[in-house]
């Protein structure tokens, strides 16, 4: 036997509004809790290392392909590692020249706090490099090396200011392949980036 329906037209599928606010509620105050410990400083500094990286890979394909330098610029007041393509082989920046900047996010900056000790034998907070424009350079060359072995230290503001010093990365790319390895600092020793 088959039990008559009941005059209620009422569905009991789906959310009421109420209902649905209440969990976008929730959602919002776990967020809240959540949210603070998550660090942007110290994602904005590994992301800094890796743009390190995929500025020398384009620069150095790049070398490569056109048999001509490609420099790395340092611009630390626009925050940005501006690639130029070199096409005179003369180490500097030319009207004219393609550009293509890589911005480096905000709060980071080009060098090592005083807390922290350098990688290896790399001592230089901020390494001596080839200047253009009084911008720090490293020339990719035709050949796929760079002009020296360098060891890049990225840091955040609070760190260079005394604050916590375990936002600090370093990036130490190889003359002959210019291949970049990276490193975080841990607050006791230097750990190999992944």
């Amino acid at each position: 036997m088959i039990a008559p329906r009941s005059g209620s037209r009422h569905s009991t599928l789906g959310f009421s509004l109420i209902e649905l606010l209440l969990v976008i509620s929730m959602i919002g105050v776990l967020a809240a809790l959540v949210l603070p410990k998550v660090r942007v400083d110290n994602a904005q500094v590994d992301a800094a290392a890796r743009t390190v990286g995929l500025s020398l890979m384009v620069a150095q394909r790049e070398a490569a392909s056109r048999q001509h330098n490609v420099l790395l610029v340092f611009d630390t007041t626009a925050h940005s590692i501006q690639t130029v393509w070199d096409a005179n082989n003369n180490a500097k920046t030319d009207g004219g020249e393609r550009t293509r900047p890589f911005p480096l996010p905000e709060r980071v900056v080009l060098g090592r706090p005083s807390t922290v000790p350098a990688l290896g034998s790399a001592s230089p907070s901020v390494p001596v490099m080839l200047t253009t424009a009084s911008k720090p350079m490293l020339v990719l060359q035709r050949n796929g090396s760079v002009d020296r072995s360098v060891t890049l230290y990225f840091s955040t503001q609070r760190a260079m200011a005394g604050g916590t010093n375990k936002d600090t990365r370093a990036v130490v790319i190889a003359r002959a392949t210019a291949r970049p390895e990276w490193y975080a600092w841990t607050g006791a020793t230097w750990r190999h980036g992944r």
